[in-house]
């Protein structure tokens, strides 16, 4: 019920809904009871749901809890917590993926989230941020599979315009190289 509550809040959200400020004073009692739970069943990976949604306003501000939270729950539905929440989820996503490469760490869960929040972001007219993503986890290659003949031209020109502040030149080709490609599957 809270889960229900929370995700119809959150659908339209302009500032902190009034679920998730009424969550925030619980949410070390939500990771506790998620923490003491020992069965790995639906309760839980629902309950980790719902401590990702409200650690996004309630977790300490360098915390990575929405994420790790994220990756604990379900997986389904993401996009029923709202834009604000793909929003920070994806740049929580970036940082830790940074850190997973240069400790040699596998990425493929944070790849699978990726998967799901671009669409999202290209289908609402989110294309920087859905680009943005993909660049920070070294996916471009995938971005054309989200292109179509509405949205191809914001993201080549987003991605051109990046180019111009690439780190090093092999990223300024994959920019210029994607944008090409997307283009000639577009025309």
């Amino acid at each position: 019920m809270i889960k229900t509550e929370v995700a119809g809040a959150t659908s339209s959200m302009t500032s902190v809904p009034k679920p998730l400020k009424f969550l925030t004073p619980q949410y070390k009692q939500l990771t506790a009871v998620h923490a003491a739970h020992s069965t790995d069943d639906a309760f839980k990976k629902q309950l980790a749901d719902l401590c990702s949604v409200v650690g996004m306003v309630a977790a300490e501000e360098e915390s990575s809890d929405m994420l790790d939270y994220c990756l604990k729950g379900s997986l389904k539905d993401l996009i029923t917590w709202g834009h604000a929440y793909l929003r920070a989820l994806s740049g929580q996503i970036g940082i830790q993926y940074d850190k997973r490469v240069a400790a040699g760490e596998g990425t493929e869960n944070l790849l699978q989230l990726v998967d799901i929040i671009v669409p999202e972001f290209i289908n609402h007219n989110e294309e920087p941020n859905a680009v943005d993503l993909m660049m920070e986890t070294e996916s471009l290659h995938k971005l054309s599979g989200f292109c179509n003949t509405r949205n191809y031209d914001r993201v080549c020109r987003y991605l051109c315009a990046c180019s111009q502040y690439a780190a090093d030149t092999e990223e300024m080709n994959q920019s210029y190289t994607t944008a090409y490609n997307i283009y000639k599957s577009q025309r």
